[in-house]
């Protein structure tokens, strides 16, 4: 797979869109003061209430200045800034959907067509991805939730051309995670388990790609909570792996906002891109 679309794969699949992923209205018979349980780049198990309309906009730069992938031209760096939009909203109890898309810029001076060209530079719509989450067990007595949730990349965005990057993988994928949120007086943990396949299109010899990640939060005082995570990704065909950890500070604040402002960093990689992304996110509820 080309270094700018593993860029914009680890854009989209860390803080950026993770960080659009975590729900934080907490369900009615969660004790109030309860600790924040959204994260930078781990997903919660809280859904949105039912009727409830969250909206969320985000920025996401990811930059790699070691060149491309294994295989790959090494002679400059990539990379990516993009704006996304999502909307969140609840159905009925323990479930809620969700759509996010954006607008984005990349620059990858290691950039090579298959017909010889290489631009260096694109802009436009990165793909949109759809997504829902069910919350299965609640039991509010130990604070314990965990949730299954669906997601789907549709590939919307901007297509590579002979003069210009892409901001789009340009196949089809889904994304299936199983998520557990645990708060333990100030401290509250959040583990996700997924799995993403190629739905349609050509994936470019990528098969699946397995992640886990872990956080744990600490409320220093109400609304405040700075955040550590802990992220792995897998990836079956280019035979990649990267190991990232996220530091980050959540703040909410008033009825229903929420600032998020992470860093990633990929510590260690095999046959992959370690990148370094961050995110600054603001929701609010309409």
């Amino acid at each position: 797979m080309h270094p700018t679309i593993l860029l914009l794969t680890a854009l989209l699949s860390s803080p950026a869109a993770a960080a659009a992923s975590g729900g934080d209205s907490g369900p009615p018979d969660v004790a109030a003061g309860s600790p924040e349980h959204g994260k930078a780049a781990t997903a919660d198990a809280s859904p949105v209430e039912p009727g409830v309309l969250e909206a969320e906009l985000c920025y996401g730069p990811t930059w790699n200045d070691r060149g491309g992938a294994a295989g790959f031209d090494r002679s400059g760096p990539a990379e990516a800034h993009v704006f996304t939009a999502t909307v969140t909203r609840g159905l009925v109890q323990d479930v809620d959907v969700r759509l996010s898309v954006g607008f984005g810029t990349v620059h990858d001076a290691a950039h090579l067509h298959a017909d010889g060209s290489a631009p260096r530079d694109g802009s436009g719509l990165s793909d949109a991805i759809v997504g829902a989450r069910w919350r299965f067990l609640n039991l509010a007595s130990r604070a314990f939730e965990m949730a299954l949730t669906a997601d789907a990349v549709v590939p919307v965005g901007s297509p590579h051309t002979p003069t210009r990057v892409g901001m789009t993988q340009e196949y089809w994928s889904a994304r299936g995670a199983l998520v557990a949120t645990r708060d333990l007086g100030r401290l509250t943990a959040n583990a996700e388990l997924a799995w993403a396949v190629p739905v349609s299109g050509d994936a470019g010899g990528l098969r699946s790609t397995a992640q886990a990640n872990a956080a744990l939060g600490y409320e220093l005082s109400p609304g405040l909570q700075p955040e550590l995570e802990v992220n792995y990704q897998a990836s079956l065909g280019p035979g990649s792996q990267v190991l990232g950890v996220t530091a980050g500070l959540i703040a909410s604040f008033g009825d229903g906002y929420r600032v998020v402002g992470a860093v990633q960093r990929g510590v260690w990689g095999r046959n992959a891109i370690q990148t370094t992304s961050a995110v600054l996110a603001f929701k609010t509820a309409l």
